[in-house]
């Protein structure tokens, strides 16, 4: 079992890591994008499940409650500068350039006057906030009620819609204009506010730019943390951290990062896959499967065939593809979270299961296949070996160096 701290150090992993790879992609990924790939979810669901908590959260539940109410019983007035043209006595302060503008239009009308009177509105910059708030909150609620949603949270989603676009119907009628676009400097003002409802508002904006429209590391972490991004099987989550942890100990010795296939379709698990290079040497990280050419040389493919087995469901954790110009070289790496010897030992058999079905492929360089546990097992040997498998821990595999 991981003790917390455990869970703590790859949930810290993985954030770290999946930035470094964005940050070298962010011309082609946009961070839900990584966020949705380390999540192991489809772009779809990831965008469900991200609109969802924003919609189910009790920041929203709280502002729709509590403090909507209490701003449309007390909305904030200001005061703004109105043109006004009219004939008769002026109103205001006289704009004279615009006056005789319009004197001349209309044959020297000595009585027509153009003036700029100050006026009090209820269109103040909080007003705004609320009312595109609730645009948001009643397009989400719009947008979830046409996806497959368990029906409680429909009803509490449809309710939110309801209440917010009543409300933003009142605010429109006190001639509130809701902006189509807000962005922090419209907002920074309003963060010095002394009214809760206000404080309320932003916070909200706050959560639905970073959770909705963009996401971000903290976003990732903290997801993670509450466990709503993170695979419901921790095994997952620490195959992902070796994934990425791979990448990194590339990066380290030089290699370049120069493709990453992250983004899955709607239908079906993510499959990511790293393209590395350093100088005429090219290599591939597969998740969750093989390369094609790997797949045609198993040689237990006709046992699997014969029975209507599904072999996608036994694919190694990670496969290596290294391509240089004295030839090709494969390497498995399977992964196990535990520090248990016995599991320990199961996947030493498992691994092997692996060299031996893909024999005539991998190699012939040794280390066949690596197999990463988080605990339980020391080397009485330093270094590499001529065997076939390498056992390495977490902390060992954070460490080492690579074996090609």
């Amino acid at each position: 079992m991981w003790t917390d701290d455990d869970f703590q150090r790859v949930l810290d992993g993985v954030s770290r890591l999946g930035w470094l790879v964005l940050r070298r992609f962010s011309a082609s990924y946009r961070p839900s994008d990584i966020l949705a790939a380390f999540a192991c979810l489809p772009r779809g669901e990831f965008d469900l499940l991200r609109r969802l908590h924003f919609a189910l959260s009790e920041e929203a539940s709280h502002f729709l409650a509590e403090h909507v109410p209490a701003f449309v019983r007390l909305t904030p007035t200001t005061t703004e500068h109105v043109v006004e043209d009219r004939r008769g006595m002026p109103r205001g302060r006289v704009d004279w350039l615009r006056t005789y503008a319009k004197r001349t239009q209309s044959a020297g009308d000595p009585t027509r006057f153009v003036t700029r009177p100050i006026e009090r509105t209820s269109d103040s910059p909080a007003a705004r906030l609320f009312a595109y708030l609730l645009s948001k909150i009643s397009e989400n609620a719009d947008w979830l009620g046409k996806r497959k949603v368990p029906d409680f949270a429909l009803t509490q989603i449809a309710d939110g819609g309801v209440i917010a676009r009543r409300n933003h119907a009142i605010l429109r009628g006190r001639g509130v204009r809701t902006p189509s676009q807000l962005d922090g400097r419209e907002v920074a003002p309003l963060r010095k506010s002394r009214r809760p409802d206000v404080i309320s508002a932003v916070r909200l904006f706050d959560m639905y730019v970073h959770l909705v429209e963009l996401a971000n590391e903290n976003l990732l972490r903290n997801l993670l943390k509450q466990r709503q991004m993170a695979p419901e099987n921790l095994d997952d989550l620490f195959e992902v951290w070796t994934l990425l942890t791979l990448v990194e100990l590339h990066l380290k010795e030089g290699w370049e990062l120069t493709d990453a296939y992250l983004i899955g379709g709607e239908i079906g698990a993510k499959r990511p896959r790293f393209t590395l290079a350093r100088g005429d040497v090219r290599t591939e990280l597969f998740f969750q499967t093989v390369p094609a050419e790997m797949g045609k040389a198993s040689a237990y493919k006709n046992i699997f065939e014969d029975y209507d087995i599904d072999v996608t469901m036994r694919r190694p954790d990670i496969t290596v593809k290294i391509s240089a110009p004295e030839g090709m070289q494969y390497l498995i790496v399977e992964v196990k979270r535990t520090r248990d010897q016995g599991y320990i030992l199961d996947g030493v058999y498992k691994t092997l299961g692996y060299v031996a079905d893909f024999r005539s492929i991998i190699g012939p360089n040794a280390p066949l296949a690596l197999l990463i546990v988080w605990d339980g097992i020391k080397r009485k040997t330093s270094g590499f070996t001529d065997s076939p498998i390498h056992i390495a821990t977490a902390s060992e595999f954070e460490a080492m160096s690579l074996p090609y």
